[in-house]
Protein backbone atom coordinates (compact mmCIF):
# COMPACT_ATOMS: atom_id res chain seq x y z
CA UNK A 1 0.00 0.00 0.00
CA UNK A 2 2.61 2.42 0.92
CA UNK A 3 4.32 1.73 -2.42
CA UNK A 4 1.29 2.05 -4.27
CA UNK A 5 1.51 5.71 -2.65
CA UNK A 6 4.57 6.33 -3.15
CA UNK A 7 3.99 5.52 -7.29
CA UNK A 8 1.09 7.63 -7.22
CA UNK A 9 2.60 10.47 -5.87
CA UNK A 10 5.60 10.38 -7.78
CA UNK A 11 4.01 10.05 -11.27
CA UNK A 12 2.89 13.56 -10.41
CA UNK A 13 6.01 15.18 -9.67
CA UNK A 14 7.15 17.60 -12.48
CA UNK A 15 3.27 18.27 -13.96
CA UNK A 16 2.36 21.58 -13.61
CA UNK A 17 -1.05 22.74 -12.37
CA UNK A 18 -3.25 25.75 -13.79
CA UNK A 19 -5.56 27.61 -11.73
CA UNK A 20 -9.21 26.08 -11.40
CA UNK A 21 -12.01 28.43 -13.14
CA UNK A 22 -14.32 28.25 -9.77
CA UNK A 23 -16.20 30.77 -7.61
CA UNK A 24 -18.08 29.27 -4.52
CA UNK A 25 -21.55 30.06 -5.86
CA UNK A 26 -23.26 29.35 -2.39
CA UNK A 27 -22.83 32.83 -1.17
CA UNK A 28 -23.95 34.80 -3.91
CA UNK A 29 -26.45 33.41 -6.50
CA UNK A 30 -25.41 36.55 -8.80
CA UNK A 31 -22.14 35.56 -8.85
CA UNK A 32 -23.03 32.28 -10.76
CA UNK A 33 -24.81 34.21 -12.93
CA UNK A 34 -22.22 35.91 -14.11
CA UNK A 35 -19.88 33.30 -13.91
CA UNK A 36 -22.13 30.86 -16.19
CA UNK A 37 -22.31 33.77 -18.91
CA UNK A 38 -18.41 34.61 -18.81
CA UNK A 39 -17.72 30.72 -19.23
CA UNK A 40 -20.66 30.57 -22.17
CA UNK A 41 -19.23 33.30 -23.82
CA UNK A 42 -21.91 35.95 -23.15
CA UNK A 43 -20.01 38.80 -22.19
CA UNK A 44 -23.21 41.46 -23.14
CA UNK A 45 -24.97 39.72 -20.46
CA UNK A 46 -22.46 39.18 -18.31
CA UNK A 47 -21.72 42.67 -17.93
CA UNK A 48 -25.45 43.71 -17.93
CA UNK A 49 -25.44 41.35 -14.05
CA UNK A 50 -21.84 42.45 -13.45
CA UNK A 51 -22.61 45.70 -13.56
CA UNK A 52 -25.79 45.32 -10.67
CA UNK A 53 -23.82 43.86 -8.39
CA UNK A 54 -22.13 45.73 -5.15
CA UNK A 55 -18.62 46.43 -5.65
CA UNK A 56 -17.19 43.49 -3.51
CA UNK A 57 -18.63 41.22 -5.54
CA UNK A 58 -17.62 42.99 -8.72
CA UNK A 59 -13.97 42.44 -7.61
CA UNK A 60 -14.38 39.05 -6.33
CA UNK A 61 -15.63 38.28 -9.90
CA UNK A 62 -12.94 39.55 -11.40
CA UNK A 63 -10.18 38.33 -9.34
CA UNK A 64 -11.51 34.75 -9.62
CA UNK A 65 -12.32 33.95 -13.47
CA UNK A 66 -9.44 33.45 -16.00
CA UNK A 67 -7.25 37.13 -16.70
CA UNK A 68 -8.18 36.54 -19.84
CA UNK A 69 -11.94 36.35 -19.47
CA UNK A 70 -11.73 39.06 -16.81
CA UNK A 71 -10.13 41.61 -19.44
CA UNK A 72 -12.34 40.83 -21.96
CA UNK A 73 -15.51 41.43 -19.47
CA UNK A 74 -13.95 44.81 -17.91
CA UNK A 75 -13.46 46.20 -21.68
CA UNK A 76 -16.80 46.77 -22.07
CA UNK A 77 -17.80 48.17 -18.91
CA UNK A 78 -18.49 52.14 -18.60
CA UNK A 79 -15.10 54.38 -18.05
CA UNK A 80 -15.48 55.11 -14.89
CA UNK A 81 -16.47 51.98 -13.32
CA UNK A 82 -13.12 50.08 -15.12
CA UNK A 83 -11.21 53.06 -12.94
CA UNK A 84 -13.48 52.46 -9.23
CA UNK A 85 -12.37 48.71 -10.41
CA UNK A 86 -9.08 49.05 -10.56
CA UNK A 87 -8.26 51.26 -7.66
CA UNK A 88 -9.24 47.96 -5.79
CA UNK A 89 -7.98 44.97 -7.75
CA UNK A 90 -4.64 43.20 -7.58
CA UNK A 91 -2.18 46.05 -9.83
CA UNK A 92 -1.36 42.88 -11.63
CA UNK A 93 -4.74 42.53 -12.79
CA UNK A 94 -5.79 46.39 -12.73
CA UNK A 95 -2.87 47.01 -15.15
CA UNK A 96 -3.52 44.19 -17.42
CA UNK A 97 -7.10 45.05 -17.60
CA UNK A 98 -6.32 49.04 -18.24
CA UNK A 99 -3.36 48.52 -21.18
CA UNK A 100 -5.86 46.47 -22.88
CA UNK A 101 -9.02 48.91 -23.45
CA UNK A 102 -8.72 50.58 -26.74
CA UNK A 103 -6.02 54.00 -26.35
CA UNK A 104 -9.06 56.89 -25.88
CA UNK A 105 -10.93 54.61 -23.10
CA UNK A 106 -7.55 53.57 -21.56
CA UNK A 107 -6.79 58.02 -21.33
CA UNK A 108 -10.38 58.42 -19.89
CA UNK A 109 -9.55 56.03 -17.18
CA UNK A 110 -5.97 57.61 -16.88
CA UNK A 111 -7.98 61.07 -16.11
CA UNK A 112 -10.19 59.66 -13.66
CA UNK A 113 -7.75 57.82 -11.81
CA UNK A 114 -5.75 60.70 -11.68
CA UNK A 115 -9.13 63.53 -10.62
CA UNK A 116 -9.78 61.06 -7.73
CA UNK A 117 -6.18 61.01 -6.51
CA UNK A 118 -6.64 64.53 -6.16
CA UNK A 119 -10.47 64.67 -5.03
CA UNK A 120 -10.51 64.35 -1.28
CA UNK A 121 -11.95 60.36 -0.39
CA UNK A 122 -14.83 61.86 1.19
CA UNK A 123 -16.45 63.18 -1.82
CA UNK A 124 -15.99 59.65 -3.78
CA UNK A 125 -18.74 58.11 -1.99
CA UNK A 126 -21.29 60.56 -2.25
Amino acid sequence: MTETMHNAHTGFQGIETQGIHWIDERQDPALQTVDRAVRQGQYHAARTRFLRLAEDSQIRILQHIPQADAVRLAGGLPTYTVARLFEQLPRPLGRAIVQSLPEGKREGVVVILNHRRRTPQRLHHS
